[in-house]
């Protein structure tokens, strides 16, 4: 990041103690893991702890504040410090007061992308969905709200906090929202909820987004 970031989105990374960690295994698939941030703000880094498995150097850190905080999603390069990894800011988008309804703001070192709030970097593609048998975890029907992850058309993991519904009978859980200046697209995602991680295939249904579950993750599986 070339430019400086407005200093009330710094005062956040300063004050969160928990973010969300997205990574891409080396099928390209992503994952989201639940981390504590260290934010250093001399250098205008993230340090987070690593976390388990090969994945590709380029991630996201969510943070996933209420109202009338801003959700700010930071994508960067990991940098590995022995049990740690760094993440210094590349592109940076914030929903102002959590507003997944607003255009987002947008952060980056080229000039013409922050005037035209979008990501201007070439697609290169991400997953397919994946198809196989339904996975399904009763913790799920407790859930109302997860971290949606997936794959930007430009390959950098990408990550919003949603409104979820189970629906058990439909082997399938409903995104309650599409949120504006979010690349979703059909695919590979993955949701997390605390300790509860899905991996599945997000299909558009019905005007609103579904992921069928494929894969429950638990523990420090990869």
């Amino acid at each position: 990041m070339d430019g400086p970031l407005p200093q009330e989105l710094l005062d956040v990374f300063a004050r969160s103690t928990v973010a969300d960690l997205v990574t891409l295994d080396r099928h390209g698939r992503p994952m989201a893991w639940a981390v504590t941030p260290s934010f250093d703000q001399r250098a205008i880094c993230i340090e987070v702890d690593t976390v388990p498995g090969e994945h590709d150097s380029h991630v996201a850190l969510l943070f996933a504040a209420d109202a009338p905080d801003p959700m700010i999603l930071v994508q960067g390069t990991a940098q590995p410090r022995g049990r740690t990894v760094r993440v210094r800011p590349e592109r940076v988008y914030v929903w102002q007061r959590a507003d997944l309804d607003a255009e987002p703001e947008l952060y980056d070192s080229h000039v013409e992308e922050v005037r035209s709030a979008h990501n201007e970097e070439p697609e290169v593609g991400h997953p397919a969905p994946e198809g196989g048998e339904l996975a399904w975890d009763d913790r799920l029907d407790a859930v109302e709200r997860a971290v949606l992850a997936f794959v930007g058309p430009d390959g950098f993991p990408f990550a919003v906090s949603v409104p979820v519904r189970a629906d058990r009978a439909a082997g399938a859980v409903r995104i309650g929202a599409d949120p504006v200046g979010a690349p979703i697209e059909s695919g590979v995602a993955c949701l997390c909820a605390g300790e509860l991680r899905v991996r599945g295939d997000l299909e558009e249904e019905r005007g609103g987004w579904t992921l069928r579950p494929h894969a429950m993750v638990t523990g420090m599986e990869g």
